[in-house]
């Protein structure tokens, strides 16, 4: 069934997410967030944070979140049609109301929400100095060179090395080419023992209103028409390696509405979701529902498992991925 945006955020504004949360798991306080240990994988050091303020979640380890709808299908495995029916029985809604009479009215409304300039939040950042950059060791690491990516990819995305907390850095650019951030991935195989935290954002983001790789790729995408949307960055720099430019890093597993602005933006052809293998396939045509409105949207699924666990779909080389790539699915 489809339901009106308006509704949904409504529904999920009568729901406190902590409280609910709070039934099953145990949470402690850390300034403005509550953590547990995230019940879908081993986590050893508390990943899982529920903002009450903003009444969403983030798993800062498997990347999950969003509203109580995301929190119902990612924990208690529901659909989101099963989600939006629970919620609307906790808080005696009328799911009739709820429902789109017209999908051409939906579509517009759609369209509204998604491209009018005040629909995006107000981000207040510090914008860093290039040469706050300057503090990291320009080398490319060795193991990233051994898993397949050129060195002169790992130098063209500005990969280096903070000697200090044993760490793999890239830079965060908005998207404006303004420097944001910077991100560090440990380089300790045991960080969970050691309980370090796999990726550290060096300076607070807020929210992830940006792609990695546009700063270097915007202008291969648009020539292109069509860009590759991955996980993380190091399978952006494989596919570079293989000779293909036209991707970005959302740096998490589902698409964020103002990610989805920005995709609207580039107004493109194609957009080609090539998420690591354990995101289920139903959960990204749920993401994707109002891009799609837009856009062609392709997802690589791996229907020969050719890929490992969790897996990108570069992991295992250019003819797998050229193989992945031909055989996409639209959605």
């Amino acid at each position: 069934m489809e339901y009106e945006q308006e509704y949904l955020e409504d529904l999920c504004s009568k729901v406190n997410l902590l409280e609910y949360a709070e039934q099953t798991l145990k949470f402690h306080k850390c300034g403005d967030e509550y953590f547990c240990s995230c019940p879908n994988h081993l986590d050893r050091t508390p990943s899982l944070a529920i903002n009450p303020k903003k009444n969403v979640f983030v798993c800062h380890s498997c990347h999950a979140g969003g509203n109580i709808f995301n929190w119902l299908m990612t924990y208690e495995h529901m659909t989101f049609d099963s989600a939006v029916k629970k919620v609307a029985e906790m808080t005696g809604s009328d799911l009739k109301k709820m429902s789109s009479p017209c999908d051409s009215i939906k579509y517009y409304k759609m369209l509204k929400r998604l491209q009018d300039s005040h629909s995006p939040k107000e981000v207040n950042r510090e914008l860093l100095s290039p040469d706050y950059y300057d503090q990291f060791v320009d080398e490319a690491p060795q193991e990233w060179i051994d898993e397949g990516m050129s060195p002169d990819m790992l130098k063209k995305y500005s990969i280096r090395i903070d000697n200090r907390t044993n760490r793999i850095v890239y830079p965060i650019y908005d998207n404006n080419d303004n420097l944001i951030g910077v991100k560090g991935r440990t380089r300790f195989k045991n960080f969970k023992d050691l309980k370090i935290s796999k990726y550290q954002y060096y300076k607070k983001i807020q929210t992830n209103d940006f792609f990695v790789g546009m700063h270097e790729n915007r202008q291969d995408i648009l020539d292109a028409n069509e860009v590759v949307i991955f996980e993380g960055i190091k399978s952006g720099i494989k596919l570079s390696t293989f000779g293909q430019n036209n991707w970005l890093a959302a740096e998490t597993s589902m698409l964020n509405a103002e990610q989805i602005k920005i995709l609207l933006k580039l107004n493109i052809k194609n957009v080609i979701i090539a998420f690591d293998s354990d995101v289920a396939l139903d959960k990204i045509k749920d993401n994707v529902k109002q891009l799609k409105k837009f856009t062609n949207v392709y997802v690589v699924y791996d229907r020969w498992k050719l890929l490992g666990e969790k897996m990108s779909p570069v992991d295992m080389g250019k003819d797998t991925w050229e193989k992945l790539l031909a055989n996409k699915i639209r959605i």
